[in-house]
């Protein structure tokens, strides 16, 4: 099983600058990672492990906001984009469901990271652990990943 170390070993070979934190309390979710750091929500990226027709790919959005599986298939010009099911998930990433980072997983896969994370200084992510925090700047982010910057979210509002 991969750890916050793995993560770090990675950023550290690219030579990125980043700061992985432990924290007292589990930062599995973007609200509890937020109220945790006393941060706002949208300064949380979630990590979402999706399935782009068959092949999976990571997907980065603002904490405040839902990701938008049509905007995703239009972007990557896919027939069929959903979630991928949790219990392929650690075996595909080699983090525990909750832990996952945006980056740094046993099997490479694309990236793409939401435009509106481009707008705060540091993105704070899960870091490989349920109580590990990953900073990192949206631009370090997207050259450590190799990822494509896109509109992939919406706020939940119908």
């Amino acid at each position: 099983m991969r750890t916050s170390i793995d993560l770090h070993n990675f950023l550290l070979s690219l030579e990125i600058p980043h700061e992985i934190s432990l924290i007292e309390m589990s930062a599995s979710s973007a609200a509890m990672a937020a109220a945790c750091l006393g941060l706002d929500q949208s300064e949380v990226g979630k990590t979402l492990i999706i399935k782009i027709d068959d092949d999976p790919a990571i997907a980065v959005i603002p904490g405040n906001r839902r990701l938008d599986l049509k905007k995703v298939k239009q972007v990557t010009k896919a027939s069929k984009v959903k979630l991928m099911n949790p219990k392929d998930i650690v075996s595909l990433t080699g983090y525990v469901v909750g832990s996952i980072p945006p980056l740094a997983h046993a099997n490479q896969m694309p990236v793409y990271v939401d435009l509106r994370l481009l707008a705060i200084p540091f993105i704070y992510t899960c870091g490989g652990q349920m109580n590990a925090v990953l900073k990192i700047k949206p631009v370090d982010l997207i050259t450590a990943a190799n990822a494509q910057i896109v509109d992939i979210s919406d706020d939940g509002r119908v």
